[in-house]
């Protein structure tokens, strides 16, 4: 399902394009049937303008339809997730402040907005061939529709979501999830096309099969304009 958004995402415009260039012609094909049957004036030739009309019409809604699944596929795949309980997830504080005391001269200024700019993304919940991120790497840039790539391969195994959100804000947004185990391998797809770009925080959340979960694996990545 991942394979088939990345590629309708990849190729939107185009696929809009060719559906516009077929919406004119059945158009056209629909307005002569019309005139056809308008100025049929046997039962035979009103019978074949008729058919001509229900056939040009069928295929209009047929495209319509098309075009209607790949605008919801779209813009709304970060709504598909795995049909399974859904946990709260807890608020993690990435924006804690170092304690360290800093006089206010202009190199330590400099030095605390560098820090500022830089969460304390720890990632604590990361676990080197269980839970972890291969692609997009903590500072990485991303743009377009992203293939992620990680390890989600616990014991126990139950299933796994993935999520994103701004820096400060405690609202994460669900993209997608799965319940197969992954090493190493593509786990889904980011489609950040509809995003503003900049810094967002990107979390791997596995649970086991008791519905038990795991620290969140995260890392900051910055979305750019392709």
């Amino acid at each position: 399902m991942n394979d088939i958004i990345l590629f309708l995402s990849q190729n939107e415009i185009w696929f809009y394009v060719i559906l516009g260039g077929i919406s004119i012609y059945l158009i056209s094909k629909l307005f002569i049937a019309i005139a056809l049957w308008r100025d049929a004036a046997f039962g035979m030739e009103r019978d074949i303008a008729q058919r001509k009309f229900g056939t040009s019409l069928t295929f209009l809604i047929l495209i319509f339809l098309l075009a209607l699944s790949e605008f919801f596929l779209v813009s709304y795949s970060s709504s598909f997730m795995p049909d399974v309980a859904k946990l709260a997830t807890p608020t993690i504080d990435l924006l804690a402040s170092p304690t360290a005391t800093l006089s206010f001269t202009p190199d330590t200024i400099a030095q605390s907005t560098l820090v500022t700019l830089t969460p304390t993304i720890t990632q604590d919940g990361c676990i080197p061939g269980q839970l972890e991120w291969i692609s997009p790497t903590q500072g990485g840039e991303v743009s377009d529709v992203v293939k992620l790539i990680g390890t989600v391969n616990i014991p126990n195994f139950g299933f796994y979501k993935y999520e994103y959100t701004e820096p400060g804000n405690p609202i994460w947004k669900t993209i997608a999830g799965g319940n197969v185990a992954k090493n190493e391998e593509e786990i889904g797809a980011w489609n950040t096309t509809q995003l503003i770009p900049g810094d967002y925080l990107l979390r791997l959340i596995v649970l086991d099969n008791q519905n038990i979960e795991f620290p969140a694996c995260i890392v900051q990545v910055r979305v750019i304009i392709p």
